[in-house]
């Protein structure tokens, strides 16, 4: 049984001792490989990790037997010893994942696959980061509560839209009028869980590459429309990122219309809830909120249809322009605002073709339906990213 350290002084669970803690570089670079592309064969991760059989053997026996990975025989084939691919254990932790905007907390418990168990959703009392701290140590306690018989809980990811160097320190966080808030150390201080802090961004491009699009592809960018507009790049299953990577740069690229000539404004302007109220407003109609719009869009009404085909064409152009730079094998699109990508499928690619060569091959489009849940797991992923190498 793993050691536990002491709980906080101000309650919550006991922590167990982390088993990530004395791994090997290679083992760690195995566990990653599990991570990014699930079940693997003795073979596979061989090629991944590039060692030999006899090392994948000796460096994954001990993980087996602290209960951190699991192998599935499987029927052979023919004759032989039948083979017996390696995961995670899904069940051997539990982490969890909060993530923060203006007036919300939204926070999953999961298993080590991020698969989640557990969520829920509240309104902020206000930004005060003690009480924000006090509301997610109380969630934290309910889901758990709702959840008997879970592994204790060993660490805590939180993301929100600002800055973080250290991932313990918020740097900015415009929305919530932060600035160097030790927002790592007060979570530690009311939940009793080791804790990351990042940028949601950031956080859910991690997710992506881990648990989706990364799965298939090597290289792949992340937009995100709605409420802001954002950024993410993936090359050979790792996040590109810097210090300057969470302060929201593409908001202020500039975006051609469809006019002649063109007339390009910045993405923050163009391509956000607040722009799309104001194309509403400007066609003449009631005022409503971006969500309104969509879904009026979605049942047929001729000028939402409009409003919403344009910022389709205008994300398409947004999506061309980025996939010329970063050459992306797929680019995923998520955010608020993301369904006009599906509703309007037809226009995005309008918008690409107008600024991509028509012999270049057009990117994959992949929609991802807007779930806040979705991001606090994308923070829960900052979390295991750490406790994996070692950090929590």
């Amino acid at each position: 049984m793993p050691a536990q350290t002491a709980p906080p002084a101000g309650g919550g669970p006991t922590v167990p001792a982390s088993p990530w803690a004395e791994l090997s570089g290679t083992q760690r670079a195995i566990v990653l490989a599990l991570l990014r592309h699930g079940r693997l064969s003795r073979p596979q991760i061989m090629g991944l990790v590039g060692i030999s059989p006899g090392s994948v053997t000796r460096l994954t026996a001990p993980l087996i037997e602290q209960g951190l990975l699991i192998t599935r025989p499987e029927r052979a084939s023919g004759a032989g010893r039948p083979p017996s691919p390696l995961e995670l254990r899904a069940d051997a932790e539990t982490l969890v994942g909060a993530s923060l905007t203006a007036r919300t907390l939204t926070v999953v418990l999961t298993d080590l696959r991020l698969d989640v168990l557990e969520t829920a959703r509240r309104p902020l009392p206000g930004h005060d980061p003690r009480r924000v701290a006090d509301l997610l140590a109380d969630v934290v306690g309910e889901l758990l509560a709702r959840r008997r018989g879970a592994a204790t809980p060993s660490c805590l990811g939180i993301s929100l839209g600002g800055t973080s160097r250290d991932g313990r320190t918020v740097d900015e966080a415009v929305f919530l009028g932060w600035h160097g808030v030790p927002l790592a150390a007060t979570a530690e201080a009311r939940t009793g869980l080791p804790t990351r802090v990042g940028n949601d961004l950031t956080a859910l491009t991690q997710h992506e590459a881990w648990f989706g699009a990364g799965r298939d592809h090597g290289r792949f960018s992340l937009v995100t429309v709605g409420a802001g507009v954002g950024y993410g790049l993936v090359v050979d299953g790792g996040v590109i990122t810097s210090p300057d990577a969470e302060l929201g740069l593409l908001g202020a690229v500039p975006v051609p219309d469809g006019a002649r000539p063109p007339v390009a404004s910045p993405a923050m302007e163009c391509l956000t809830d607040t722009a799309l109220e104001r194309a509403w407003a400007k066609a003449g109609g009631e005022p409503l909120g971006a969500r309104a719009i969509v879904e009026r869009a979605a049942d047929g009404d001729r000028a939402a249809v409009a409003v919403c085909a344009s910022f389709a064409r205008r994300l398409g152009r947004l999506i061309g322009m980025l996939a010329a730079f970063a050459l992306p094998e797929v680019v995923v699109v998520a955010g608020e605002r993301a369904a006009i990508a599906s509703l309007f499928e037809e226009q995005v690619m309008v918008g690409i073709a107008a600024v991509r060569r028509a012999s270049a091959r057009s990117p994959t489009i992949a929609v991802r339906e807007h779930e806040r849940a979705d991001w606090a797991r994308g923070a829960a992923c900052l979390a295991l990213e750490a406790r994996v190498m070692g950090g929590l």
